[in-house]
């Protein structure tokens, strides 16, 4: 009897009952399943990650980013309590650094002025901890995005309940005749809330401002009707660098908002550093503030204090010299990869994107698959079968994302995907990025000899 009691008694506890959220969560998503499958024994120095879209480490400011964290140890009358815990909305000298970074610099073309009557909050991990939030306190509903789209966050909303809306862009952004054509056929009373990238990832396509204008006056137009307010989230990740001096400086989407719909997400992560955590929203002094705000004290505060007060110091003092060097290197990468692209790849390719702002660029090729089952695919991961392709050890492999992951797979855009992929040239060095370009050239032709 007691031994049939501590059985009875293993079988119960290996039943773990899931949210359905907990449940969908149990199969790694596809960008987890391809990164962790080919990070476990990447090899550094001979694999090439143009998959993860980390910013270039020369770009990172060492020496003032100590300096900071040394300035706000040594002024605890200005940096109150600076190794402590923070607040939920964030630090206000951080918030005030960044209206006025945002008033000096005319970002977006908000003046003091309009600045002074809107709300920052700063959140706990990021931006993704934003979006997080926005998923949480947000009703479950069609969720209208851009396709191709920021696929992790749009996949972690699927995961969540959400239906997802995907709108096909072309070289101004979303496409507001298709938008318009669907909004005749779904359930307009099920939207949750609207979600663009302004710099798409993956695309890096730029929003045009005359578009954000158009897709602003749709949401307005029809939240009146519905007698309700849709959120418009405007993610604005890569606007810090935009370095293609050819194209019009954003304007913010509060400058088109009547009806306080618009919520920005920034970050310093592009432009300072990632591992600072600092991800912001501003938008009106509105519900959706506070309730973000209050999701963020229920996560435990804003970013660690000590990080916000050092970012602070950062854009007081730093950040305009800074900036200006971060977007020229970044153009100088792009200059070099754009070219190399064109050499070796351009007659496969039908069309590709990005190289303006951001740091990736975004393929469509004519007649090559590239997603995870391709020819192509096995050929960069080195998983063809073929001993000579392969290599033993295995010869340099190349990550990136294939297209299938930034593509609803029951949207427009989908049969499109498979034919895409999304390179990232932030983190490696020209030579390197050199190299991918002809390493993708040769997976080119592997795949068309297959044909």
């Amino acid at each position: 009897m007691p031994s049939f009691s501590r059985h009875f008694f293993y079988i119960r506890m290996n039943n773990i009952c899931f949210s359905n959220f907990g449940k969908a969560s149990l199969v790694p998503s596809p960008i987890n399943q391809m990164t962790a499958a080919f990070s476990k024994d990447f090899r550094q120095g001979i694999d090439i990650n143009l998959g993860v879209g980390y910013v270039n480490d020369e770009t990172i400011p060492h020496k003032e980013l100590q300096e900071c964290f040394q300035f706000v140890l040594q002024h605890p009358e200005t940096y109150k309590n600076a190794l402590n815990y923070g607040s939920a909305d964030g630090s206000e000298n951080l918030r005030r650094a960044i209206k006025e970074y945002y008033s000096r610099n005319r970002i977006g073309g908000l003046t003091a002025d309009v600045l002074s009557k809107k709300k920052i909050c700063i959140g706990a991990n990021g931006a993704t901890s934003l979006l997080d939030s926005i998923a949480e306190i947000m009703p479950k509903g069609i969720v209208i995005t851009t396709d191709p789209n920021y696929y992790i966050y749009i996949e972690t909303l699927q995961r969540k309940g959400f239906t997802i809306c995907a709108i096909p862009e072309d070289s101004d952004g979303m496409r507001v005749d298709v938008l318009e054509e669907q909004l005749k056929t779904i359930d307009t009373e099920s939207i949750s809330f609207f979600y663009i990238v302004t710099i798409n990832n993956p695309s890096s396509v730029v929003m045009a401002n005359h578009r954000k204008k158009q897709i602003v006056q749709i949401a307005t137009n029809l939240s009146r009707k519905l007698n309700k307010k849709i959120p418009l989230i405007f993610d604005k990740a890569y606007e810090d660098i935009l370095f293609d001096t050819s194209v019009d400086s954003p304007i913010s989407a509060m400058q088109y908002d009547e009806d306080g719909l618009v919520v920005e997400l920034g970050t310093l992560s592009k432009i300072i550093a990632p591992a600072l955590r600092i991800g912001y929203a501003i938008s009106d002094n509105s519900d959706i503030m506070n309730v973000l705000i209050q999701k963020t004290s229920d996560i435990g505060f804003s970013a660690p204090l000590i990080n916000e007060e050092m970012a602070s110091r950062f854009l007081d003092v730093y950040i305009d010299e800074h900036a200006r060097r971060v977007r020229l290197g970044y153009k100088q990468k792009a200059d070099f990869l754009r070219e190399s692209l064109n050499k070796e790849l351009g007659q496969y390719l039908q069309a590709y994107s990005g190289g303006q702002a951001g740091f990736y660029f975004y393929l469509t090729f004519k007649n090559v698959e590239t997603h995870s089952q391709s020819a192509f695919f096995k050929y960069l991961s080195r998983t063809t079968g073929d001993a000579q392709i392969d290599g033993t050890p295995k010869n340099p492999r190349l990550v990136y994302v294939p297209g299938e992951f930034c593509v609803v797979r029951n949207g427009l855009s989908y049969r499109l995907g498979l034919r895409q992929l999304r390179i990232s040239y932030g983190f490696e060095d020209l030579s390197i990025l050199e190299k991918s370009i002809k390493l993708m050239r040769e997976a080119t032709e592997y795949s068309l000899s297959l044909q």
